[in-house]
């Protein structure tokens, strides 16, 4: 039998815990308490929305982050239930946690600056808010429904089944050699990047890769210049080193050299020229040799931060202004976290020959190396064309669902937004009309199981106009339309206040 379930209470007014979340935790409490017991059946997710007055993707979510944790299983055709068995950590976790909130006003932290900068600004309440949740239409993530994983698993078999002793031991805090040599031959011939394997460092993603380069540079003096708007998490790496950061506005030519402070001492500056990071614009040939000559005139050095340039829908990828620079002054920063999945973890550094000793000295400190398994996994997936061929067949995906995301929101939400296709990327800008307020559409969107994210969080000065980032890459035809549907019903909720 069905069990009704009494214990949610949903808070509509509540903007800091979206409904999903809510309804998530409620079940959590009830079974942990008791008042749900193992193997109770729960409602369908159609009934329980019905029920609670919310659409049933929210629902869905719910469930789904139940699912993913252990507390509910399912049975093909017999419902969703509570797990039989739950582990004890679970049983132990309101405890401690109330445990340890009864403390914390009493506790002396004792920080040091670094530390101190990092609470104030809520760093993990952000992260758990950005934890990837595949939820349309969150930006960054891939298909991961259409990764080669038979072949992915083939390799990683042979490594995990009988390793070679090197892949065990502590290895290269520069990387694996073949991984280097693989990413080395990949970025010479598909994005023009001038290097060999000895100027390559691995590392844990592109934001290990930001965040290594500001401490290497940067102190409570410095000053680093940045593109407005900008990624918020490179934003964050230079201000937690208490960086002064120097906002420079971007036009559809990409960010404006002619408008850098001409007293500006900065000692970086991070760019996205090949897709701009959010607005999607590409950096013109004149602005990037511009920014080269002062960059060299300035004794500065530029982070290209080259994070989705490999999904380009017109023509080949364009050239990376590493390429263009004789001077040295290009720091490369790539990932595989919008290529192959995001929990890789593994992206790299090109550095200048200079600055490879002190890139991997630094790489050292922080966590030693990457695992050197994963690294080898990847290195043959590149080198036997695996990694070419998935990008080729999802440059063909991504196009098509870029092209539904642009026609559904023609169709649904051309009262309230303004959206055009793009010639690369992973996401696009839609731009609100009249009044409506993006970090508003935002947070009632998450509310209603949706990640859009508002343009004026990544501003400063905010720009003039409102939009949302919508990601298309990882949602099919289905999901996008319904999602579609989901945010008309907000703005025109909005629009009648």
């Amino acid at each position: 039998m069905t069990k009704h379930i009494p214990f949610i209470f949903l808070d509509e007014k509540n903007t800091e815990t979206p409904l999903y979340r809510q309804i998530y935790e409620a079940i959590c409490r009830a079974i942990l308490s008791g008042e749900v017991s193992a193997k109770t059946r729960l409602p369908s997710t159609r009934d329980l929305a019905k029920q609670l007055g919310v659409s049933r993707i929210t629902v869905v979510n719910a469930y789904d982050q139940l699912f993913a944790e252990g507390y509910l299983e399912g049975k093909i055709g017999s419902g969703t239930f509570v797990a039989a068995k739950l582990p004890d950590e679970f049983l132990q976790t309101e405890k401690a946690a109330t445990k340890t909130n009864s403390n914390k006003e009493n506790t002396n932290l004792n920080l040091s600056p670094f530390g101190e900068n990092l609470l104030a600004k809520g760093t993990k309440k952000r992260h758990q808010q950005n934890a990837v949740r595949y939820l349309p239409f969150q930006n960054g993530l891939t298909a991961i429904d259409q990764f080669p994983f038979d072949v992915w698993s083939r390799i990683a078999a042979k490594f995990q089944r009988n390793p070679p002793i090197s892949l065990l031991i502590y290895g290269d805090s520069q990387g694996y050699l073949p991984l280097r040599e693989a990413i080395a031959n990949r970025l010479k011939s598909s994005r023009g990047v001038n290097c060999t394997a000895e100027q390559v460092i691995i590392t844990a993603g592109a934001q290990q890769a930001l965040d290594l380069t500001a401490r290497i540079f940067l102190s409570e003096k410095d000053s680093v210049l940045v593109e407005n708007p900008c990624y918020i998490e490179a934003k964050n790496s230079f201000l937690a080193t208490k960086a002064k950061v120097e906002s420079v506005a971007v036009d559809a030519e990409g960010l404006e050299v002619a408008k850098i402070p001409k007293n500006s001492k900065a000692k970086l500056i991070y760019v996205t020229p090949s897709h701009q990071y959010p607005l999607g614009v590409t950096m013109s040939l004149s602005r990037r040799l511009a920014l080269l000559d002062w960059a060299k005139q300035h004794n500065a050095w530029i982070i290209e931060d080259d994070y989705n340039s490999e999904f380009r829908y017109a023509g080949r990828p364009l050239a990376s202004m590493q390429g263009l620079d004789n001077a040295g002054r290009v720091i490369y920063v790539g990932t595989f976290s919008k290529t192959i999945f995001p929990s890789l973890r593994i992206g790299c550094v090109v550095a200048p020959p200079e600055l490879v000793e002190i890139f991997t000295a630094a790489r050292a400190l922080n966590d030693v190396h990457s695992s050197t398994i994963d690294q080898a996994i990847l290195a043959e997936f590149i080198a036997d064309g695996h990694f070419a061929r998935h990008i080729r067949k999802m440059r063909q995906l991504y196009e098509m669902r870029q092209k539904i995301l642009v026609e559904e929101c023609k169709k649904e939400l051309s009262d309230y937004l303004e959206i055009e296709k793009a010639d690369a990327g992973m996401h696009l800008v839609g731009w609100l009309k009249g009044n409506l307020n993006d970090e508003l559409i935002s947070r009632k969107a998450r509310e209603k199981g949706l990640i859009v994210s508002p343009i004026s969080a990544y501003s400063n000065p905010r720009l003039k106009r409102g939009g949302l980032i919508l990601g298309y890459t990882a949602f099919d035809e289905r999901r996008i339309k319904d999602g579609m549907k989901i945010l008309k019903e907000i703005m025109q909720a909005e629009t009648r206040v």
